[in-house]
């Protein structure tokens, strides 16, 4: 199950490495990424709901954690939680803003 969602969510499954092969290898992979670069916005989309539910459960778990105004110096689980939904929210921009310089560049890049 986690295999597949890694899949699902992974833009790099879907291009091919241009940097083996022969001279013609490397343009027909090239090639081949340019017409499957429509397939990254579908993963941008997916990248961008998770983020959006990343920081819906940061900010949901840090008011769940927050302290009332008491003072308490002790750290509950939800506070545990909202640092785990922001670590992934700062590693899903990571992922969104490459595949996004991903897919300018191979729009822009005849090559």
């Amino acid at each position: 199950m986690l295999e597949s969602l890694m899949r699902w969510f992974s833009p790099f499954r879907l291009m091919k490495d241009v940097n083996y092969g022969t001279r013609e290898e490397r343009i027909a992979a090239y090639r081949y990424n340019r017409r499957r670069r429509g397939d990254l916005t579908a993963c941008m989309r997916r990248w961008a709901f998770l983020l959006a539910t990343a920081a819906l459960l940061t900010e949901w778990f840090d008011a769940l954690g927050g302290t009332g105004g008491h003072g308490g110096s002790t750290a509950n689980v939800f506070v545990y939680l909202a640092a785990a939904c922001a670590t992934v929210l700062v590693c899903g921009v990571c992922v969104l803003l490459v595949t996004a310089y991903v897919y300018v560049y191979l729009t822009s890049h005849e090559g």
